[in-house]
């Protein structure tokens, strides 16, 4: 019984997966993306906020570290995925660097 239970918990975990990597590769502009990154980063900041000024059980200190950490992991596939977009738009061949040895002239 439990292992069906993680069984469709990990079932419908790729579905989400499979449905947000369909929304940033095809929905998601870059701009919605940088939103996304900053509502992320406010709430990073408000659990630590919250954290500091309120007595909170442990388990619900873990919780919201376990949540921070997730919305960061969120953030480096946004990342990521803005990087692989400005990857696309940066011609082949154009952004390799060259070593230029430069000869001093004799006095």
């Amino acid at each position: 019984m439990a292992r069906r239970k993680v069984e469709k918990g990990v079932d419908a975990a790729k579905r989400l997966e499979r449905h947000l990597e369909e929304i940033v590769t095809e929905v998601a502009t870059k701009e919605t993306m940088t939103h996304l990154m900053g509502a992320g980063m406010q709430l990073v900041q408000a659990g630590n906020a919250a954290l500091k000024q309120m007595e909170v059980p442990d388990e619900a200190k873990l919780r919201i570290h376990l949540a921070e950490k997730e919305v960061l992991l969120a953030a480096r596939c946004v990342i990521d995925a803005v990087l692989a977009e400005i990857d696309k738009e940066i011609p082949e061949g154009r952004s390799e660097l060259k070593k230029v040895e430069i000869k001093r002239k004799s006095k």
